[in-house]
């Protein structure tokens, strides 16, 4: 082999070890199945007595990673949270500013659907990983409540900025990683929480395409910045699919 052909074999093996320092590319798509717990309306009405439906709810989340400095990384995610159900009210109960007597039967609607846009640093890049940035949330939902002779819609669309961070600890020749990954905010008193811990397991080493399981706990506890007025928890297990570029 000429000398050419050993600095262009050699060109070539650099730069597919290096394509991950250059560009790299993280997605995942999971199934999330959460259950709905907590308090609703003006009246404070238990979430569990509205019956929503605990449906498999679909997410997904792609990062661009790059060396520039000081120019921050991105995180696109999506998810689509939509549920309903139907029940017989055991109190009257407020939604805005229409009131459902006691007894009376409902149908709702909960769609808190959101993607989000993150721009977040890599502070450390090793066996340990860890990311700190900021995330424009948008929501794009609503809440509705309906009998025969009343119906109530509360717009829930509008942006959050919250803050973003992910821990990820690699477990050295194991194919394991040890992922904590959030956002969070608070404003006069009003919290906004969306947790995930999961364990990734690279099985295709090859591909880099790994399998991940976890729980994901999402908290809104708003008062001041929303018509619905509400103190809900969204938890459950998570399953998914990881493919890094």
């Amino acid at each position: 082999m000429n000398k050419s052909a050993i600095t262009l074999c050699a060109l070539f093996a650099f730069n597919a070890a290096s394509a991950d320092t250059i560009l790299g590319i993280d997605a995942t798509a999971g199934v999330w199945l959460p259950g709905y717990t907590g308090a609703i309306g003006s009246d404070n009405y238990d979430l569990d007595n509205l019956s929503l439906s605990e449906d498999n709810i679909t997410t997904f989340q792609a990062a661009l990673e790059h060396p520039i400095p000081l120019v921050p990384n991105v995180l696109l995610a999506h998810s689509n949270i939509d549920t309903d159900g139907s029940a017989h009210l055991k109190s009257a109960v407020t939604f805005d500013d229409e009131t459902f007597a006691v007894g009376s039967e409902i149908n709702t609607n909960l769609n808190l659907s959101h993607t989000d846009a993150t721009f977040y640093y890599e502070l450390l890049d090793n066996w340990v990983n860890l990311d700190l940035g900021l995330t424009a949330r948008r929501y794009s939902g609503e809440f509705t409540a309906v009998n025969e002779t009343q119906s109530e819609t509360v717009d829930l669309t509008g942006y959050l900025p919250m803050v973003y961070a992910m821990a990820r600890f690699d477990l050295p020749f194991t194919g394991w990683s040890l992922i904590a990954q959030g956002n969070g905010t608070a404003y006069r008193g009003d919290t906004h929480t969306d947790l995930t811990a999961k364990v990734r397991w690279n099985f295709v080493p090859v591909l880099d395409l790994a399998f991940e399981a976890g729980y994901r706990v999402m908290s809104l506890d708003l008062e001041e910045l929303d018509d619905l007025q509400s103190d809900i928890d969204i938890k459950g297990p998570y399953i998914g699919l990881n493919l890094h570029l």
